[in-house]
């Protein structure tokens, strides 16, 4: 999905090294996760999105997620961290647990900044007919960019907001970020994460052998084998779709973010 300008409302997310791997091996095995979802793959991110999703997406308006790298280097905590977990399921708005698609490799670090561990993630739904990494001529200018749900200016610490943007307020200087790739979000727009499972050292490397090599094969079976069983909820009602729901803040969300979520 290339358009040729930035809609009037998108999630955007600035993406890095995290969880000791390169950008470029996360961008890869995420296109392989699109191939083996028929479109659909899911994103971590640190923080809930609320109910800005929605709003965004009031009228039936599509939603989209933009995605650019960040500049900066990353950060030591990022490049090596500790301990690494796999999500391996999500919560539902009843409070059910339901695991993932077998395919799916969501990952962070195990705790936070302070060294607490590390309770929940999140995820972007996400769907794409095209390959990821398309290159794009747009760029995204924080100064044309206010929250949605405030209309503040971004502050410097966020890495993932739905934002309104002003396209006669753009200007592209020498703060704007380049555009990776674009993509669809799926309703509910993003997933609580829970059940997560320590990662041990011999497994990211394998992880990482693999994505070198570029054999998505391999990279299936792998991930098949380190996905550890959930035991779901027994569903209480009719479930329309695995992905159905916008879910709750988690605690200590805040604390990874460094600020209010879009305060």
């Amino acid at each position: 999905m290339t358009p040729k300008q930035l809609p009037p409302a998108f999630c955007w997310t600035k993406m890095g090294t995290e969880s000791g791997e390169d950008l470029s091996h996360i961008i890869l095995r995420k296109e392989w996760e699109r191939r083996l979802g028929g479109g659909r793959f899911l994103w971590g991110i640190g923080q809930s999105l609320g109910t800005n999703a929605d709003a965004a997406a009031t009228g039936g308006n599509p939603l989209t997620a933009v995605f650019s790298p960040m500049p900066s280097k990353p950060k030591a905590i990022d490049v090596a961290p500790a301990d690494v977990v796999l999500w391996n399921s999500w919560i539902d708005a009843a409070g059910q647990t339901r695991p993932l698609p077998r395919h799916s490799f969501v990952t962070s670090r195990a705790e936070l900044p302070s060294g607490r561990r590390k309770e929940c993630h999140y995820a972007l739904v996400c769907r794409s007919s095209s390959e990821l990494g398309t290159t794009s001529a747009l760029r995204v200018s924080p100064l044309s960019l206010r929250n949605l749900s405030t209309g503040k200016a971004l502050g410097a610490s966020q890495v993932t907001a739905v934002v309104a943007h002003s396209a006669q307020e753009y200007v592209q200087d020498a703060k704007s970020y380049p555009v990776s790739f674009i993509v669809d979000l799926e309703a509910p727009f993003f997933l609580r994460l829970a059940s997560p499972t320590l990662l041990r050292r011999r497994d990211l490397e394998r992880a990482a052998e693999i994505v070198r090599a570029g054999d998505m094969d391999d990279w299936a079976s792998l991930v098949s084998g380190l996905r550890s069983p959930t035991p779901a909820d027994k569903p209480q009602g009719r479930t329309i779709d695995m992905f159905q729901v916008v879910l709750p803040l988690c605690e200590n969300v805040l604390e990874e973010a460094g600020v209010a979520a879009f305060a």
